[in-house]
């Protein structure tokens, strides 16, 4: 019994790379005005376009309804946990019913890459000292990759003003930083989304800043300067019919699912004259062309993001499809 580990040909995963374009989403929030104006929750500010993706206006939840400054995204009604002049102590926690939201939606005949995003950040002399950033993509279970840069001031401030906690959540060092280092200008923060969550979608990012551990629900979050970065690409499979498996295929996967990519054919039939890897949009991710005599074959699809597939084998004028999963 012949045995044969066949890396099959990947075409960047189902998308049609000469139409991946990159994107820079850039929000400066200048058309919000101060609360005691006018009451908004949402950014009037013309949203950013971008060719492949219809992106949003910031919108508060379960905050105060105006800004507490003009130009800039600035809520009030936060969750507390925090005291004047303490900073080791602090007993509040994320909640899930305050977020500033973000909605992407990836256009017809596109798929969607999120990178990163990143925003200046500050808050008031009771704002919250706690932030980060989750996604629809895990259900808003995990907070995203962070990392934070201070620039001028904040930079040659004998306190920086952020750290960042565990990788993932962004922490106001002290109660109180003297001078400019405050302004969200020179607090620039930025999160890495999971690529094997934000990679190639088709469906909406809803996208949330959550912000807790206020010394008084009076304190703000702000943020200014906000930048989302991805890559939107033309699909060649979007519009097609549905893939589905054969219910007497006349092939086996395996295992299926697979944590490694790595997954084996067993086929009633030697002849095979092609095999591809299809996602659920119908688009041929990866193929083989050349003719194969081996009573099995070897698949090596660790590239692949974490998702479902279809093997397809084609044998002369004959194919037979099994669904795989890839689980990383």
């Amino acid at each position: 019994m012949i045995k044969k580990l066949l890396s099959l040909s990947l075409l960047a995963f189902g998308v049609n790379t000469i139409n991946a374009q990159s994107f820079s989403l850039y929000y400066p929030f200048t058309a919000v005005p101060q609360g005691s104006t006018t009451l908004i929750t949402v950014d009037p500010t013309p949203a950013p376009t971008a060719t492949g993706i219809n992106s949003g206006s910031f919108t508060a939840v379960g905050t105060g309804t105006g800004s507490t400054t003009n130009s800039v995204f600035s809520f009030v009604g936060w969750g507390t946990g925090a005291t004047s002049g303490n900073n080791t102590t602090f007993t509040g926690a994320i909640d899930l019913g305050k977020y500033y939201e973000i909605v992407l939606t990836p256009q017809p005949n596109y798929v969607v890459t999120l990178n990163s995003m990143t925003f200046g950040a500050t808050r008031s002399g009771t704002g919250v000292r706690n932030w980060a950033v989750r996604t629809n993509k895990d259900s808003y279970s995990t907070n995203s990759a962070a990392t934070y840069t201070a620039f001028s001031s904040a930079a040659s401030s004998p306190t920086i003003p952020v750290t960042v906690q565990g990788g993932n959540t962004f922490f106001w060092t002290a109660d109180a930083v003297t001078g400019n280092a405050a302004f969200a200008t020179y607090n620039i923060c930025q999160v890495n989304f999971n690529p094997s969550t934000h990679t190639n979608q088709n469906t909406p990012f809803n996208v949330r800043m959550y912000a807790w551990n206020a010394e008084a629900g009076t304190g703000t979050f702000r943020i200014d300067t906000l930048t989302i970065n991805g890559i939107a690409t033309m699909s060649l499979g979007v519009g097609l019919p549905t893939v589905s498996h054969d219910i007497n295929a006349k092939i086996k996967l395996y295992p299926n699912p697979t944590n490694d990519g790595v997954v084996s054919i067993d086929a009633a039939t030697t002849n095979y004259t092609k095999i591809e890897v299809l996602n659920i949009l119908g688009a041929v991710v990866a193929s083989q062309n050349n003719t194969l005599t081996e009573e099995k074959i070897k698949l090596d699809l660790a590239t692949l993001p974490t998702g479902t597939y279809f093997v397809r084998v084609t044998a002369g004028d004959k194919s037979y499809t099994e669904k795989l999963i890839i689980s990383k």
